[in-house]
């Protein structure tokens, strides 16, 4: 027998990769949060767990680690209030901010009548109202602000990184400041920067507090250099409330024209001390601080007093930083909320504002600047206090969300996440957390659609530590990226949505970017699978990639016929398999041979056939035809100028040489009497058919066989060994005659 198939190596041709769904590990950390799941692992979950070991709640590092996705760059740091002062519990500090009614002041304006107190109407100031202990408990929780917007009131002041001009610009735009020049020649922000770099205080944070205490018009009367006109009319008229409707409560005596009029030429941008009951107590006082200035400038300036405005900015920055930075209250918070007990001889009542709402309102013109400036991703510090004995849940905004104002950042937009790829996926008002196990070599697909309320600009991806890259300019995220990371290594790719910012809009400008979707990617150890074969003469095992595909050998022997796996399957030599599982072959060989003469067989009608027979191995027979459908024996017989092709049929089986054979036998047409002496050719043939759909045709014979009936009986009739019956000797003397 002898085959066509040429030999081959085996050959390592490529890697089949499988994407299987991420399932986690004990590391994953879940986390619950407002009826959403944000599952963090790997490196997420160190970092989770690395907030805690610090000092910080678990309610407040969930929030803290989403924020660290969408900033890595920022840094959070623990002010533990209690432990600095074991009386500085939750409700001490509540009641000392509570204790004195003007110390909380909120809005007069309907507007913000939830956050009032229940039973004092007293108007205090310009026109305010005592905040309400619900207020004040709102205000001072720092776990309702910790979102993108809000964070700021916790920016460490004291470890400002550099600050653009374009940010201090944006906080200016719309403003009296935004254009025209000081009296030194500087615009205010190129004033602002100077100072700040001067005196190691952030330049933002003062265009930040300008703006604030001045608004936008800058038309108070601090700021315009005839504040002491304006005190005299009120007192030489005993003015008790203003045109606008604001409390003056001007006194009648105490005061002399001559000393009121002496407060013009002054002005006090940050209105520093610029406190009392009704307006002329504020301006008067701020006035005052205004001409006492700086005496430690005197001899620079040629006065001490803030005689021009750029003296006032570089006076007032210097109290903010020697009566505020420098004496723990290096946040806008603390600068409002004073309770830091390292502060403990000004605890409370040394604080810059009344406003209870301050500390958001000044941060969110802070954020604001950064976010116009595409400034957010700086390398930011914030000091965010802790207090024990907390509630468990978050102090509830008194309005319930429905004053947009005093509102948190999150309460004044909504978005989701659509997912198709990698997996199908949706989030509101949340990031999508996934989970994804490839391959070296795999391709990681991300598809997907984002929403906004105030619509979409841009969307980013970073993987790792890598800078925020753009994946789209709209919506729609579509990426498509290699993993070539070792095997075994973990990583996290983070997508982001960039909001239709516009800083000009009092809703929007609450909102810039938001956590779209955080895919955990794990690149898996490589599965392995072994292949073994065995021949005659050889024998091997050798360990792949799951996925390899190879081409089988050969086994170099004529008689080989492929290739039986323990699968069942039968490959021919040179046929691919893609290696799922381990595997063994062993090599099938086919020995056989063409029995030499034949035999006569007689019908019940007496008519003699001629019956051809071939031997071969019982082996590999019964490997070969265990399923019916792998190989067809039969034979071709020649007579006469004709064929004739007849399946050859298992008669019997045969030992010989200490193996044991399978005899195939098959029979001629009936013979005429007139045909004895025509010669009869048989050759053996088997068509096997592979599992992988190809087909071979083996001869069973290396020659032929030639014979006719009458020489088979004269050869049977000259057997003196056979003992015929009579009739069967009278048939073969008949044949041989």
């Amino acid at each position: 027998m002898k085959t066509k198939s040429q030999k081959k190596h085996l050959l390592l041709i490529s890697l089949i990769l499988s994407l299987v769904l991420f399932t986690g590990s004990s590391a994953t950390l879940a986390v619950h949060a407002s009826s959403q799941t944000q599952y963090f692992t790997g490196e997420v979950a160190e970092y989770y767990q690395s907030l805690l070991n610090i000092g910080f709640p678990a309610s407040y590092a969930q929030a803290l680690t989403e924020l660290h996705l969408l900033h890595p760059d920022w840094e959070f740091v623990p002010l533990k209030i209690t432990e600095g002062n074991s009386d500085y519990t939750w409700s001490y500090v509540i009641n000392r901010e509570t204790e004195v009614e003007d110390r909380n002041l909120i809005y007069s304006s309907d507007t913000y009548k939830a956050y009032r107190h229940p039973t004092n109407t007293t108007l205090y100031d310009s026109g305010y109202y005592q905040a309400s202990r619900n207020t004040i408990e709102y205000f001072m929780d720092p776990r309702n602000f910790l979102n993108e917007t809000d964070i700021f009131q916790f920016y460490d002041l004291s470890t400002a990184v550099a600050v653009k001009v374009e940010a201090i610009n944006a906080v200016l735009d719309g403003t009296f400041m935004e254009s025209g020049n000081l009296e030194n020649g500087m615009t205010y922000a190129e004033y602002f920067l100077s100072v700040g770099e001067t005196l190691g205080i952030n330049p933002l944070f003062l265009a930040v507090k300008a703006r604030q205490e001045q608004g936008a018009a800058g038309t108070s009367p601090i700021i315009s250099g005839t504040c002491g006109s304006l005190l005299n009319t009120y007192y030489l008229n005993h003015t008790q409330t203003s045109e606008s409707g604001n409390r003056v409560l001007a006194p009648s005596s105490g005061y002399t024209s001559e000393q009121l009029l002496a407060l013009n030429g002054y002005y006090n941008l940050f209105n520093i001390n610029a406190t009392g009951n009704g307006l002329f107590a504020i301006y008067f006082n701020a006035m005052g601080r205004a001409k006492t200035g700086n005496p430690e400038m005197a001899s620079t300036w040629g006065s001490a007093s803030w005689n021009t405005v750029w003296k006032s900015v570089y006076g007032g920055a210097n109290i903010l930083k020697q009566s505020y930075i420098d004496r723990y209250q290096a946040s806008i918070y603390l600068q409002k909320f004073n309770v830091d007990s390292r502060a403990s001889d000004r605890n409370f009542w040394g604080q810059y504002m009344q406003n209870v709402a301050g500390a958001m309102t000044e941060s969110r013109t802070f954020y604001t600047a950064l976010a116009a400036s595409d400034s957010l991703d700086g390398a930011y510090v914030f000091q965010i206090p802790v207090y024990e004995g907390m509630p468990n849940e978050p102090c509830a905004d008194p309005a319930n969300g429905t004053c947009t104002y005093l509102a948190t950042a999150p309460n004044k937009y909504g978005y989701s996440s659509l997912f198709t790829s990698p997996v199908s996926k949706t989030a509101s008002d949340s990031a999508l957390y996934i989970g994804q196990a490839l391959s070296f070599g795999e391709t990681l697909t991300v598809s997907g659609t984002v929403s906004h309320s105030y619509g979409v600009r841009a969307l980013e991806y970073r993987l790792d530590h890598g800078d925020w890259i753009t994946a789209s300019n709209n919506e729609t995220v579509n990426l498509s990226i290699p993993i070539d990371f070792s095997e075994g290594s973990s990583h996290i790719l983070v997508i982001r949505g960039l909001a239709a910012y516009n800083n000009t809009d009092s809703q929007k400008k609450n909102n810039h970017s938001f956590l779209c979707a955080v895919i955990y990617i794990d690149v898996l150890e490589p599965q392995t699978a072994t292949l073994a074969l065995k021949s005659r003469t050889a024998s091997s095992k050798i360990t792949y990639t799951v996925g390899t595909e190879l081409f089988l050998p050969d086994a170099d022997a004529d008689n080989f016929v492929g290739w039986l796996g323990s699968n069942g399957t039968l490959l021919p030599a040179s046929a691919k398999t893609v290696l799922e599982n381990d595997i063994s072959y062993t090599a099938v060989y086919l020995s056989s041979q063409i029995l030499d003469g034949a035999a006569l067989v007689f019908s019940s009608d007496d008519t003699p056939t001629l019956r051809f027979s071939a031997v071969i191995s019982q082996v590999a027979y019964d490997q070969l035809t265990k399923d019916a459908k792998t190989m067809h024996c039969y034979a071709v017989i020649s007579t006469a100028g004709t064929k004739t092709v007849k399946s050859a049929t298992a008669v019997a089986t045969v030992s010989a040489f200490d193996e044991n054979w399978m005899r195939l036998a098959v029979d001629t047409d009936a013979i005429a009497s007139t045909a004895y002496q025509t010669d009869y050719t048989v050759t053996f043939y088997a068509d096997v058919t592979y599992s992988n759909g190809t087909q071979s045709t083996l001869v069973l014979s290396e020659t032929a066989v030639t014979r006719n009936a009458k020489e088979v009986a004269t050869a049977a009739l000259a057997d003196g060994s056979a003992a015929y019956s009579q009739t069967v000797r009278s048939y073969l003397e008949q044949i041989a005659n």
